[in-house]
């Protein structure tokens, strides 16, 4: 938990935000949830599988969203296993390496984003580096506002990068694969 406190106090930096941000979340943005924290505020058709960073409070408790720009930086230093499209932008997959979650087989899904140029499969990224900005959701007309996803995932057997199923970010059924790199 220390780990995800100190990411919300680089991503605070990195747009700055100021240093007395309250990051705020509904309980539809929680990992689990089957609630909306959108639109109809009703419910998924099934369980949200990370969690959904977009809401703050400053200093003076005015409460606020991340911005279209917001730029988002890397959790820890790591190498990029893929970019996929998903329904709002694009996701960035990164392997983050034994010192960051305790097991070399843990990767985190970073969506909705608009990723840098410079960052491709098999980049090395580095702690706090901006890797992204978040996805202007009216691009698509999505009743979303602009915000973060994060998922942790945990490979629980030895598995090469080239047997994930990446379908898994696919845009509405189609299969984007961007050339993911096989380490």
């Amino acid at each position: 938990m220390r780990r995800f406190a100190r990411y919300l106090t680089a991503l605070s930096r990195a747009n700055a935000l100021g240093d007395r941000v309250e990051w705020l979340f509904y309980p539809g943005m929680l990992q689990e949830s089957r609630d909306k924290w959108w639109d109809d505020f009703g419910r998924r058709p099934c369980a949200h599988e990370g969690m959904d960073i977009c809401f703050y409070r400053t200093k003076t408790k005015k409460m606020k969203c991340l911005s279209k720009t917001a730029q988002i930086p890397a959790m820890d230093n790591g190498v990029v296993l893929n970019i996929c499209n998903d329904f709002l932008g694009q996701s960035l997959v990164v392997t983050h390496g034994k010192e960051t979650f305790g097991s070399p087989d843990a990767i985190l899904v970073y969506s909705h984003l608009e990723i840098q140029k410079n960052i491709t499969p098999g980049s090395r990224i580095e702690k706090d580096q901006i890797i992204a900005r978040v996805f202007d959701t009216s691009q698509k007309q999505s009743k979303l506002l602009p915000h973060l996803h994060i998922s942790c995932i945990e490979l629980i057997e030895k598995t090469p990068v080239d047997a994930l199923n990446w379908a898994l970010f696919a845009d509405r059924g189609k299969i984007n694969l961007i050339n993911p790199v096989f380490i």
